[in-house]
């Protein structure tokens, strides 16, 4: 009888597993693709509308938002780095369908697998529970787009001196301030005041909490952190990731096709 039980906790326990790691690459795969679909389309828009900085500043904020909550659930660095990869790989689609101008399609690419990098020693700053100390949230804030955009600048530094191509210190002073301060500001900016607003919002929460229980009042606030959005709910469902992920995969392809970008 023993034996039977021992078997049946060992399957259940093979099958629960099993459905864990669906969800996260479920969530891999929708939060990256979602990111891809991002860049594709919003990316187009607030290109078009021709205000320097603008998509630099808001679309690293989106992914940010993105990659925070592929993170909150299973805190793996290694889920974020996978998501930037699916999106820089939906991305380099672009050269199969217009391989002439490849620096336009590797350059924006190079550019998602740092943001990514990046972003999972940020998050790994932030930590997973709910969020109270401002320091963290501030120095999050400012590491993702800052450290993004130097290490974007030391790789271009790198390929310039090894291939004896330009690079983005050779354009005027205007843009590199741009680049380098004014753009991350404003996302920093954006990412902060989210999350600033998330903290007070749980603190909220836990202060009702706190007025309508008596039972386990320690664990309460740990508990009312990060409550699942309706997104988060669609990204552990693999068929919607799966459609997404057709749909990012389609919109690059007739876009940069079109000439669009």
């Amino acid at each position: 009888m023993r034996a039977i039980n021992f078997y049946r906790f060992r399957k259940e326990n093979l099958l629960r597993n099993c459905l864990v790691r669906e969800k996260r690459f479920s969530a891999l795969i929708f939060w990256g693709s979602l990111w891809g679909l991002t860049e594709a389309s919003l990316g187009f828009l607030l290109h078009g509308l021709k205000i320097p900085g603008l998509a630099g500043s808001v679309l690293p904020a989106i992914a940010f938002y993105f990659l925070y909550r592929l993170y909150q659930p299973a805190g793996s660095a290694g889920d974020v780095i996978g998501a930037s990869l699916i999106a820089a790989g939906l991305k380099s689609l672009d050269i199969a369908v217009s391989p002439v101008d490849l620096m336009s399609v590797i350059n924006p690419v190079r550019a998602i697998i740092l943001e990514g990098l990046v972003a999972a020693l940020a998050l790994q700053v932030l930590n997973r529970r709910p969020v109270r100390s401002g320091v963290r949230i501030i120095l999050s804030g400012l590491l993702f787009p800052f450290g993004s955009n130097l290490a974007y600048g030391l790789t271009a530094f790198i390929e310039s001196s090894v291939f004896h191509s330009g690079n983005i210190f050779q354009t005027e002073p205007v843009n590199l301030i741009r680049f380098f301060l004014l753009s991350p500001l404003v996302t920093a900016f954006i990412v902060t005041s989210w999350l600033m607003a998330g903290k007070v919002k749980g603190k909220n929460q836990c202060r009702k909490l706190l007025r309508t229980d008596s039972i386990r009042t320690d664990c309460l606030c740990e508990l009312s952190g990060q409550p699942p959005t309706f997104l988060d709910r669609l990204s552990t469902r693999p068929s919607v990731s799966l459609v997404i992920f057709t749909v990012a995969v389609f919109i690059h392809l007739i876009s940069f096709g079109s000439g669009r970008f």
